[in-house]
């Protein structure tokens, strides 16, 4: 057994998952991609934005030979809709799997850090029932110049403060989950790739994929590694 698990593209922010994905797709079982695949997405019905066809239409080929779950992530909203285009599974928080004898916690990692109020407040009032149903009501085209706005002030208040102790709370999070019957927690969100033994488990973190490609590779035969991808034209 093979499995992929990725997070953090932000497509298309950076296309470079487009390259990975049709180059090494065929060398896995099962793909997990862990929140964030677009830099920003919201599930109408019957409609995705056309600078997504790209990657609509990898996807819908990956997914009928493969198995694939697509993680919501802090970027993405109403994100089950995609199902009417690709045949994958949606993953709205966390999901726990066993692979061969490792039970595995994966979850994108945006809501675990409880410190980080204004963040919770911000994600509650957008991702309410109420909020999406208004949303629906609102053309694709504005929606998305509201999301450009919104992005440009997330992006100065990450540059303002560094991570906000996020990474610390998602380690403390995965030491909890393997001291409770879990052996392995892949987490994702904060963008900085880490592996690290705790205990008898393994935390891992799969970073992101538009600054440091990183991946998480799952083999029966040699276990859970962090790699990191390379473009032929990178040098």
């Amino acid at each position: 057994m093979r499995c992929l698990f990725i997070s953090d593209s932000h497509y298309p922010k950076n296309d470079a998952v487009i390259d990975f994905l049709l180059k090494q797709y065929d060398e896995f079982d099962s793909i997990f991609i862990l929140g964030d695949l677009f830099e920003f997405y919201y599930g109408y019905r019957g409609f995705f934005y056309s600078h997504h066809l790209k990657l609509i239409n990898l996807l819908n080929i990956v997914s009928n030979k493969k198995r694939v779950f697509i993680f919501e992530g802090n970027h993405e909203y109403n994100l089950e809709a995609i199902k009417e285009f690709i045949n994958v599974e949606v993953i709205k928080k966390e999901l726990v799997i066993k692979l061969d004898d490792f039970l595995v916690h994966l979850e994108h990692g945006d809501t675990i850090d409880k410190n980080d109020v204004g963040y919770r407040m911000f994600r509650a009032a957008l991702k309410n029932r109420l909020t999406l149903n208004l949303i629906d009501k609102i053309s694709p085209r504005f929606l998305y110049f509201l999301s450009q706005k919104a992005s440009q002030f997330s992006k100065k208040r990450l540059h303002s403060k560094k991570y906000r102790g996020t990474d610390k709370a998602l380690e403390v999070f995965a030491e909890d989950r393997l001291k409770n019957g879990i052996d392995v927690v892949i987490l994702a969100h904060t963008h900085n790739p880490t592996i690290k033994k705790i205990g008898s488990g393994l935390y891992i973190n799969s970073g992101d994929f538009f600054k440091h490609f990183s991946y998480v590779v799952y083999d029966s035969k040699s276990g859970f590694s962090l790699e990191f991808f390379r473009r032929a034209d990178d040098g």
